[in-house]
């Protein structure tokens, strides 16, 4: 089965947040795992919100807890919608900021 780019993001995404829900990775190893996956400039040049968003938040979790930093949260919603479960919206995006 020769499965498209994104779709194959979509699915080393799942796979790493589950890792990471799972606690086989911690943050530091998330971030990693999505540099192996993919780079920004890919990411960019797909010009999907969603998968571009996933990828930064996988990076930025690291930060906690920088207000400006990615929740485990929100990588649960993000993994959600990458497998078609939630549709991605950018301002409930924004209230996992909020708190």
């Amino acid at each position: 089965m020769n499965m498209t780019r994104d779709k194959q993001l979509s699915q080393e995404f799942i796979s790493a947040i589950e890792e990471y829900r799972q606690g086989a990775l911690n943050s530091r190893g998330l971030a990693k795992r999505a540099e192996q996956i993919t780079d920004a400039d890919e990411v960019d040049s797909m010009q999907d919100e969603l998968l571009s968003h996933t990828f930064w938040a996988m990076r930025h979790l690291i930060h906690r807890p920088a207000c400006w930093a990615s929740k485990p949260e929100e990588l649960y919603y993000l993994a959600r919608c990458l497998r078609g479960e939630d549709d991605f919206d950018q301002t409930f995006i924004d209230t996992f900021r909020e708190t």
